[in-house]
């Protein structure tokens, strides 16, 4: 499995964890918010569409 995949696709996984422990409160809603942007980035390095370290620069248009 490619690196990038297996990461993300762990980090969601923590995440999840996480976010059972405390279900219902805000931290446990942004852990999910969290897994969902990892399971995104794990679908994207899936299809060859992994964004560029430059595209995770906060306040870029790229």
């Amino acid at each position: 499995m490619d690196a990038r995949i297996e990461y993300h696709t762990k980090e969601a996984a923590d995440l999840r964890t996480t976010a059972a422990t405390a279900p219902g409160t805000p931290g446990a809603r942004q852990c999910l918010a969290l897994a969902r942007d990892h399971d995104a980035l794990a679908d994207a390095a899936r299809a060859g569409d992994y964004p560029s370290p430059a595209d995770h620069i906060i306040g870029t248009d790229i």
